[in-house]
């Protein structure tokens, strides 16, 4: 559907905050869930990027809902996106996928992420504010490069959640990463039954789900992977699933997930 741009703001040298009204699309969406973005009738990039949903905010003036993204300017789609001015429009496809599921008899939710795998976790913190949430604890887990790499500190603030920072480099919190913090708490604490929800790179969320096998806590995890289309069809986002010792088995990110138990998937 057609869109246009209502903020594209610089929060560091690598991220952006982009807002996209959008009539058409509704303002009800799952932590976790994405959209596919891209300007219109573009011939380079051709194809659109897959963005996680980092909240939906109500219309105003009868404009239509905005959509807002945070993303990492990296390749040439990102960069095409940095440019886009205030009023430009794009093409928008979303809400997909599917989105973190709140369990009952979950005392304590972890938190985990890692860059531009924040956003889908802090649209979850702010979900479990909501007064009909089971969940009394939430404690959560922030990692990075760097500091520019930490991103949301207040939303998670406001969410009342228990902060834990770590950057590789030690500019923000401990110096390491972010499962260095993760594991003793997962030894010592004792905050009641927990799960793990988490969204990062594929490095962390491999050490994350191996974490939560080992202390046998459950683990939802969000993927993130390039894909074409955003709903099955391309076949693009394939990754592998433990199989049922019949053969390799193979799950699509967009149709599948993005959350997928961790215990689902090989790592």
């Amino acid at each position: 559907m057609r869109a246009h741009v209502a903020f594209n703001r610089r929060i560091s040298d690598a991220y952006r905050h982009l807002g996209i009204v959008a009539p058409e699309v509704s303002p009800v969406f799952g932590p976790g869930q994405f959209v596919m973005v891209r300007p219109p009738f573009s011939v380079d990039p051709l194809l659109p990027r897959a963005f996680s949903i980092y909240r939906i905010t109500p219309p105003a003036d009868g404009t239509g809902p905005t959509v807002e993204i945070l993303y990492k300017v990296l390749g040439k789609g990102t960069q095409c996106l940095s440019r886009m001015e205030d009023g430009q429009e794009l093409e928008i496809l979303g809400p997909l996928g599917n989105s973190f599921s709140l369990q009952d008899r979950v005392d304590t939710a972890l938190l985990v992420a890692g860059g531009i795998g924040v956003p889908p976790i802090a649209a979850l913190a702010r979900h479990l504010r909501n007064p009909s949430s089971t969940i009394r604890n939430c404690v959560v887990f922030l990692g990075g490069k760097t500091s520019q790499d930490v991103l949301c500190v207040k939303d998670f603030e406001e969410a009342r959640a228990t902060l834990h920072v770590a950057t590789e480099d030690g500019s923000a919190g401990i110096r390491g990463l972010i499962t260095d913090v993760l594991e003793p708490f997962l030894r010592t604490s004792g905050l009641g039954s927990r799960t793990i929800f988490t969204c990062g790179p594929p490095g962390m969320l491999a050490a994350v789900a191996r974490l939560a096998e080992r202390h046998e806590i459950h683990c939802q995890t969000a993927v993130e992977a390039n894909m074409a289309c955003g709903f099955g069809a391309c076949m693009g986002c394939a990754i592998e699933a433990r199989s049922n010792g019949l053969g390799p088995t193979y799950k699509l990110v967009c149709k599948d997930g993005p959350v997928f138990d961790s215990r689902e998937l090989v790592w």
